[in-house]
């Protein structure tokens, strides 16, 4: 917001970086509501380089975290990076942060820790303070919990829900799905443009959203544990008041009204466990059908049957007993998926050709196949880029397109795009077939009556 002095030159460093790294980056601006002349430095920027700028603008100042959730929807590269605008973050650490992210730790997140801040001191003690107790509360230790120079693999912003002002809370949230968070000291810079968009009413604000993220990560999935201990404890609170009221030590006055207190106290524990019970139902609910399992990886024995089929995906025997079956081609970097749709999919009698790139797809696609499963986030060339190429190539050949995320956004550019239709992960079994099923039908209805065998 408002950050028209430091863009071109935020432009420039980002570049230099990205070209030394990388033939495919991008970067998106989030104007959040500015009323300089912001927009037009973007929309400058974008014209003067349209294979890597986007942009988008808000119209007005919605705050961070919707900033944040925007940004999220639209990347699409294997590694995201966010920094304000403000260059008081240096891009030139870049390549320090890929180094860390990749240095065979599994880490899923790598945060800036501006140890020599250039900021004011009260600005910097109290983050000092909500670090610390950021850190102990919710067991992400780290300096910083709240700089905005991070690095995170896509499916961490994909899995990230960001609204209100949780922009604080991403390592605490990114811990709740399971993804590990480091950090390493970066170099900070005294603000040279523009002003702070922050007060103190921030601390405020960030010690609420600490303690919903800490209701979050321990009672998301059990919260009449919570309700039920709070109910327990009013219960105890009424029986204890009870019995003060009848020791004569005491005033008539505080007698008479522990005497009242009593019944409020014991009347809250059985709402308090109704409410409990109401969020359990609405939370089995929500992960009997939306919640997916943090699932990154399967070993499974290969018992007779499961080897027959994974054999059959490269031979399913002469030419003349497959000629009738359906052909589909797999397409997803997830090996997990790729192992467990083949199975699926095998089952069905069709033949399963799985391939875990965008190029791999290409060299494997012919007229042949009746349907391709294309994952949207390949890496390299996406999905979205590689499917009117697979539809050039195979013009009667129907795709499916996955997603990891469950955007209308990537339903509509993939239909843009030609697919037949679009599916959400994790995936459901009979939908899967069943869309499947409508493709091989619709494929085989465009093609000439005489199928020709191709070698």
């Amino acid at each position: 917001m408002n950050e028209q002095e430091t863009l071109q030159e935020l432009y420039d460093r980002i570049a230099e970086q990205a070209n030394e790294l990388s033939r495919g980056w991008e970067i998106i601006f989030i104007d959040d509501g500015s009323t300089d002349s912001s927009w037009e430095v973007v929309e400058k920027l974008a014209k003067n380089d349209t294979e890597h700028v986007r942009a988008i603008r808000f119209r007005n100042n919605q705050g961070k975290a919707p900033a944040l959730s925007a940004g999220y929807a639209e990347v699409s590269g294997e590694i995201v990076f966010t920094l304000d605008a403000d260059l008081q973050d240096d891009p030139k650490e870049i390549p320090r942060f890929l180094e860390k992210l990749n240095e065979g730790e599994g880490w899923d997140v790598v945060s800036g820790y501006k140890e020599k801040r250039h900021d004011p001191w009260h600005k910097v003690l109290p983050s000092r303070v909500f670090n610390l107790m950021l850190s102990k509360v919710n067991g992400v230790k780290l300096h910083d919990h709240n700089c905005g120079f991070k690095c995170y693999r896509l499916e961490v912003v994909k899995a990230l829900p960001m609204y209100g002002e949780m922009h604080r809370m991403v390592p605490s949230l990114a811990s709740i799905e399971g993804f590990r968070t480091t950090e390493i000291v970066v170099e900070h810079h005294p603000r040279l443009h523009g002003v702070s968009k922050y007060g103190v009413k921030r601390f405020v604000r960030g010690f609420m959203d600490m303690w919903s993220v800490y209701f979050i990560k321990n009672f998301r999935e059990r919260p009449l544990h919570l309700m039920g201990g709070v109910a327990m404890l009013c219960a105890m609170a009424a029986g204890l008041m009870w019995l003060l009221a009848l020791i004569p030590l005491f005033p008539d006055g505080l007698r008479g009204g522990l005497l009242a207190a009593a019944p409020a106290a014991l009347f809250a524990a059985p709402v308090l466990v109704m409410l409990g019970f109401l969020a359990e139902m609405i939370t089995n609910r929500h992960y009997s059908k939306e919640h997916p399992l943090p699932i990154v990886d399967r070993i499974e024995p290969l018992n007779a049957e499961v080897r027959e089929k994974v054999t059959s995906i490269t031979s399913f025997g002469n030419e003349e007993e497959s000629e009738d079956k359906a052909k589909i081609l797999v397409a997803d970097d997830d090996s997990t998926l790729r192992r467990l749709s083949t199975l699926m999919l095998g089952k069905e009698g069709w033949e399963i050709v799985a391939v875990d790139t965008a190029e791999a797809a290409m060299a494997a696609i012919g007229p042949e196949f009746d349907a391709v499963l294309l994952d949207i986030y390949l890496p390299g060339l996406s999905g979205i880029e590689v499917l009117p190429k697979l539809k050039a190539m195979a013009p009667f050949t129907q795709v499916v397109v996955l997603s990891g995320s469950d955007l209308a956004k990537d339903g509509a550019d993939a239909i843009k795009a030609g697919a037949f239709d679009f599916l959400s992960k994790p995936i459901q079994k009979d939908e899967l077939v069943e869309t499947l099923g409508r493709a091989i039908q619709a494929s085989r209805s465009l093609r000439p009556i005489s199928r020709e065998k191709v070698g």
